[in-house]
């Protein structure tokens, strides 16, 4: 199950030491529909993401791509972030997201230059205020993103507890009995509660080492089996995904692919770059199943079914072996090798097949002759 499967998780709460930039990154990445009141020194102004996307920012008497610059420029202050009222409608910004935070970046650097240096990404993360129905997920998200560290203090009916965030990643979590993943994966069970953002003023035991983008997509996957999300809501989490994919840049794809569940990786190994199939084979929670396929597949790059035949652990299967023998995109050279391999029931029918290379049909008859 993807990330942003539209699934009723809302929660509210307090969060302290953030950059307006990670703010906005984490709604569009998540699909919400936020508006973001802005309070600071250097003045008041409003953010609205609706659906991902960056559709209105606005000063006191002006809109557009200027104000929303000028606002992630500033150095610190509060927000408050809830859904959009009804009847606002404003869209003063057509841009992408990904374009409007770069061209934000760009604008603070070149206007801290021009002030002598000064300004730091330190100064942007002292932003602290309030975000309204943010699914617990979504917050675990934000707070890696935003480094330092944190203790987010759940509450709710089902599991309340503490997930302990340092240097940007989950080490720790507890709830009631439980510690570590186990606890982490039950507290996001929870539909619904409020939280807390703490700083953490004590190292704690690490009892979590896996990468915070691991963590999120098992504990949703846990969540689906322990739930057991309905058919319907499984297909509107595939057309979200879908969706998000399409308005992907190639980097963004590339890391999907490597960190990404199954649904992700499926979607993924059809893209037409080598790149990015090559980082979905990459992927470490790949199965054995996922690779017979992709051997078996004539929309994949000849590399990447290169890289599988160098794979040992791959090769001791020998329905891979099989697929590559007997996939045209293979290289000659690697599946005359593997033909080699491969039971004699087999290679009969190989040595007969017009859908294989010559080259490899001949190897077969070559092989039923000794």
């Amino acid at each position: 199950m993807s990330l942003n499967t539209p699934v009723d998780l809302y929660f509210s709460g307090t969060v302290d030491r953030l950059s307006l930039t990670d703010l906005v990154q984490l709604c569009c990445l998540a699909q919400m529909d936020q508006r973001i009141e802005i309070e600071s020194v250097q003045g008041s102004g409003i953010i609205v993401v609706k659906s991902g996307q960056v559709v209105h920012a606005g000063l006191e008497r002006s809109a557009g791509e200027t104000d929303f610059f000028e606002m992630l420029s500033w150095e610190g202050g509060r927000f408050d972030a809830a859904p959009p009222q009804n009847g606002e409608d404003w869209v003063t910004l057509t841009g992408g997201w990904e374009f409007l935070l770069i061209e934000a970046m760009r604008y603070r650097n070149e206007r801290a230059a021009g002030n002598g240096g000064l300004g730091s990404l330190g100064s942007m993360r002292n932003f602290s205020g309030t975000i309204r129905n943010i699914r617990l997920a979504d917050l675990v998200q934000l707070a890696c993103m935003a480094g330092g560290d944190h203790v987010l203090e759940v509450f709710s009916d089902r599991q309340p507890g503490r997930i302990f965030v340092q240097s940007g990643q989950v080490v720790h979590a507890e709830s009631d009995q439980l510690q570590g993943e186990d606890a982490f994966c039950e507290m996001l069970l929870a539909d619904r509660g409020r939280f807390e953002d703490l700083p953490c003023k004590a190292r704690v035991s690490v009892t979590i080492s896996k990468p915070w983008e691991y963590l999120l997509m098992d504990a949703m996957r846990y969540r689906d089996e322990k739930l057991d999300v309905g058919e319907e809501q499984r297909e509107e989490g595939a057309r979200d995904l879908l969706r998000r994919v399409q308005r992907m840049k190639v980097a963004e794809k590339i890391r999907l692919a490597m960190t990404g569940d199954k649904e992700a990786r499926t979607l993924l190994v059809r893209d037409a770059g080598r790149l990015i199939q090559l980082a979905v084979i990459g992927n470490p929670r790949i199965t054995d199943g996922e690779v017979v396929s992709i051997a078996n597949s004539r929309n994949v790059d000849e590399e990447v079914l290169r890289r599988i035949a160098n794979n040992r652990e791959w090769m001791r299967h020998y329905q891979v072996r099989h697929a590559l023998a007997t996939n045209p995109k293979c290289p000659l050279p690697i599946a005359a090798r593997l033909v080699q391999t491969l039971m004699a029931q087999d290679l009969k029918v190989i040595s007969r097949s017009k859908s294989v290379p010559t080259g490899v049909a001949q190897a077969a008859r070559r092989l039923i002759q000794r």
